[in-house]
C-alpha cells in the first residue's frame, strides 16, 4: 500500500507540473493585446561570423509593416573574423540599416560574449522600444507591430516571442520541438507571475528600463543572457510578457549537426543554473517521474513503468502541441513523440554537461 501511494505522488507530482505550465501558457496567450501605437524602435542584431546568413535576415526585416519613419536597424558586427563586416558594409548600401563595427573585446567581465554586442548597439539605439533578435533569425512581417503592442501598459518592462525552427530533416524538426517545448515552460511560467527565461532572439524591452538597470555592465554575466536581463527587470518590479501569436512569430536556422547542439545544450544547461532553487525545484519535479520509473523496475512492475514513460511523452507532447497551435509553428504528430522520447534520453546525460565548467560557442570559450 505504501508503495502504491509512493508511486501515485510520484505521478501526480509531475502531473501538477505540466498542468501548471498549460494553464499558465494558456493563461499568457489570452493576454495577447493588439493595441496599435507607434513609438520609436530600435531593432537590435548582433552578429558573429553570420556573413551566410546576414541577407536572409535582411530581406525579412524589410518586410515588416511597422511605419518605417519609427524604426531602425542596427547590426553589430561583433568582432567576426569571417567576411560579416564586409556583407553588413555593403548591404547598408542597399537597405535602411545601421551597421556599427565592435572590434575589440571589453574589459569590463559582464560584457564578454553577446552582452557586449548587445550592449553596444543599445548604446547606438535611440528608440523608446529595443527590439533584439539574431542575425541567423527570420522574422514575421507583424513582429515588430505585435511585441510593441505588448507594452499598452506602462509597467510591463520586457517582452518575450515564440521562436521556431526551420527545416523539414529529423534532427531540425526535433529542434523545434525541443524550442516549443522550453518555450511553451517559460511562457508558462510569465503566466503564472514569475520567470524562468526567454530567448533573446526574440524578445523587446523598454530602452529606458535598460538604461536604469545599468544595462549589460551591470547585469553579471551569463551564457544566457536573454535570462539575465529577463530576471534583472523582474527584480526591478516591471512585469513580463510572452507575446503568444504568428505575427510575433521568429523562425531561427537550426544547429548544423550533433556536436552543434551538444553544445548549445551545455551553455542552455549551464546558464539555467542560474535559476537557484527555482532550476533545483524543475529538476526535483523531473527526478519525481524518474524515481516512480526506477522504484518500478526495482519492484519488477513493467506496466506501472510503461505508465511513467508514457506519463512523461503525452504530458510534454501536450505542452509542445498546445505551443505549436497558438503560434502555427507547425510540427507533425509523427514527430513529437519521438522527438520527445529523444529529449528524454538525453535529459539523462545534463548532470555531466552541468559539471563541464568551459562552455564553446560561436568560436569563442568561456570558463564558468
Amino acid at each position: 500500500m505504501a508503495l502504491a501511494i509512493l508511486l501515485s505522488c510520484l505521478a501526480v507530482i509531475y502531473t501538477a507540473r505540466v498542468v501548471y505550465f498549460i494553464v499558465g501558457f494558456i493563461r499568457e496567450h489570452r493576454r495577447w493585446n493588439n493595441t496599435s501605437t507607434y513609438p520609436t524602435v530600435s531593432v537590435v542584431v548582433p552578429a558573429r561570423n553570420e556573413d551566410k546568413n546576414l541577407l536572409r535576415c535582411v530581406e525579412a526585416l524589410m518586410t515588416t509593416d511597422y511605419p518605417p519613419d519609427r524604426i531602425e536597424y542596427i547590426f553589430v558586427n561583433d568582432r567576426s573574423t569571417d567576411k560579416t563586416a564586409e556583407c553588413l558594409n555593403r548591404l547598408a548600401l542597399q537597405y535602411p540599416i545601421r551597421v556599427v563595427h565592435k572590434e575589440v573585446d571589453d574589459n569590463n567581465p559582464n560584457l564578454r560574449g553577446k552582452p557586449g554586442a548587445l550592449q553596444y548597439g543599445i548604446d547606438n539605439a535611440g528608440g523608446e522600444i529595443v527590439l533584439m533578435t539574431d542575425a541567423d533569425c527570420r522574422v514575421s512581417a507583424g513582429w515588430v507591430r505585435g511585441m510593441v503592442a505588448q507594452f499598452s501598459s506602462p509597467d510591463v518592462g520586457l517582452v518575450s516571442g515564440i521562436t521556431g525552427v526551420e527545416g523539414s530533416r529529423l534532427l531540425q524538426q526535433a529542434q523545434m520541438v525541443e524550442w516549443l517545448y522550453t518555450q511553451s515552460m517559460a511562457a508558462g511560467a510569465v503566466g503564472n507571475g514569475t520567470a524562468l527565461g526567454c530567448f533573446g532572439n526574440n524578445m523587446a524591452m523598454r530602452r529606458n528600463i535598460f538604461t536604469d538597470l545599468g544595462g549589460y555592465r551591470s547585469i553579471a554575466f551569463s551564457l544566457t543572457e536573454d535570462m539575465a536581463l529577463q530576471k534583472a527587470v523582474k527584480n526591478a518590479g516591471y512585469q513580463l510578457r510572452f507575446a503568444i501569436a504568428p505575427s510575433a512569430s521568429v523562425l531561427t536556422l537550426p544547429c548544423s549537426h550533433f556536436m552543434e547542439y551538444v553544445k548549445q545544450r551545455h551553455r542552455w544547461v549551464r546558464g539555467g543554473t542560474a535559476l537557484g532553487m527555482k532550476a533545483v525545484l524543475f529538476v526535483a519535479t523531473s527526478i519525481a517521474l524518474w524515481a516512480g520509473v526506477a522504484i518500478s523496475a526495482v519492484f519488477e512492475m513493467w506496466i506501472l513503468l510503461w505508465c511513467f514513460l508514457f506519463l512523461r511523452l503525452i504530458a510534454d507532447s501536450s505542452l509542445v502541441y498546445v505551443a505549436s497551435s497558438l503560434t502555427k509553428h507547425r510540427v507533425s504528430p509523427f514527430v513529437i513523440i519521438p522527438s520527445m522520447l529523444f529529449l528524454v534520453l538525453t535529459e539523462l546525460f545534463l548532470p555531466v554537461l552541468v559539471l563541464k565548467k568551459k562552455v564553446t560557442w560561436k568560436n569563442q570559450v568561456f570558463r564558468m
